[in-house]
């Protein structure tokens, strides 16, 4: 049930990862053209208009640039926010708890619930145990360290106890 809630997110991250590493390498090439071009641009304007004017050229151009770049982005802002809101409208009437909440309105809530929880168990089942596997490694030590811990404890036990403590 909570699968392609998953694989949604991991898709999200993977792809978003992939355009910030591409653009990213993408933006040294072109930070050194436009300071190139800026260069050549403020020489020109300094040449054709002087100094004063010229610089005075060069900062207007980038205002307007400005001014068009914050345009852009707060409408692209305004499409992404319509389509996070749509996005979110289809989750939440996709989502497990309005199903729970429907199982519940029911005239039979328990064999409803019953119902929901055998459909959801092989997904919730399959998708516990991907995460346990890929998590063991890295949670090893600490996995060892507990074991190590609770039989030190307890031996400690038993010695305190003589070994009288069992029934």
């Amino acid at each position: 049930m909570f699968e392609p809630f998953i694989k949604r997110a991991e898709n999200a991250v993977g792809a978003t990862i992939t355009r910030v590493s591409g653009n990213a390498m993408a933006a040294v090439p072109l930070v050194l053209a436009f300071g190139f071009a800026t260069a050549a641009a403020a020489w020109w304007a300094i040449d054709s208009f002087g100094p004063l004017v010229g610089n005075l050229v060069i900062a207007g151009a980038f205002l307007v640039i400005a001014a068009f770049v914050f345009a852009y982005a707060r409408r692209r802002e305004a499409q992404q926010q319509a389509r996070a809101s749509a996005e979110l409208a289809a989750l939440t009437d996709a989502s497990p708890f309005n199903a729970i909440s429907r199982a519940i309105q029911s005239s039979n809530a328990s064999q409803a619930l019953l119902d929901l929880a055998k459909s959801a168990a092989p997904a919730a089942a399959k998708n516990a145990a991907r995460v346990a596997l890929r998590e063991a490694p890295r949670n090893l030590p600490l996995l060892l360290g507990a074991g190590v811990g609770l039989m030190v404890a307890q031996r400690l036990v038993n010695a305190m106890t003589n070994g009288h403590g069992r029934h």
